[in-house]
């Protein structure tokens, strides 16, 4: 290209920016089709948000769904691990004075053994009960206890959660 043609084209694209630059409508134009493509891209971003928010609420439903799915399947395969409760088992002993040392020894025993909880003692009107809470069936504690300690009483009755002892009379 020769240097005539090089002015020519410069002259020519000067000439077109000083036009454009004279007509202040076509930058209003120009500015306003800005203004509007920004508010656009604002109203499709804004929109999105909103369906992203759907979107979270929705698999977090779907989580707290298959949460309980799950606890009721496996409690069904597994069983609940509220029916696993402890037993209330009680322990009642008859014709015993309060303090007795045969009956302090037993509560001992009872209290320190595995496998039980919340271990309480109550005496009223010559019978004192012993309350715990134990995996475990009355008969199955009562043969662990060891035999020093359950020597001195006598069963008068046993059910699955109840023990009834009492202490021989000196006359026995």
């Amino acid at each position: 290209m020769t240097s005539k043609k090089v002015h020519t084209i410069l002259l020519i694209g000067l000439f077109c920016g000083f036009v454009n630059a004279q007509n202040p409508d076509a930058t209003k134009r120009g500015n306003r089709g800005a203004a509007e493509r920004v508010d656009q891209v604002g109203q499709t971003v804004q929109e999105t948000n909103k369906d992203i928010d759907q979107t979270v609420e929705g698999i977090d439903s779907t989580i707290e769904g298959a949460k309980e799915t799950v606890e009721k399947v496996g409690s069904i395969l597994f069983g609940s691990k509220k029916e696993k409760n402890k037993n209330t088992i009680l322990i009642s002993i008859a014709t015993v004075t309060y303090g007795d040392k045969n009956v302090e020894n037993l509560y001992h025993e009872l209290s320190k053994k595995n496998g039980t909880k919340k271990t309480s003692k109550t005496f009223s009107n010559g019978v004192v009960t012993i309350q715990i809470e134990s995996k475990q069936n009355a008969d199955t504690i009562w043969q662990e206890i060891p035999q020093n300690a359950r020597a001195p009483f006598q069963v008068t009755s046993m059910g699955e959660n109840k023990i009834a002892v009492r202490l021989p009379t000196e006359t026995e």
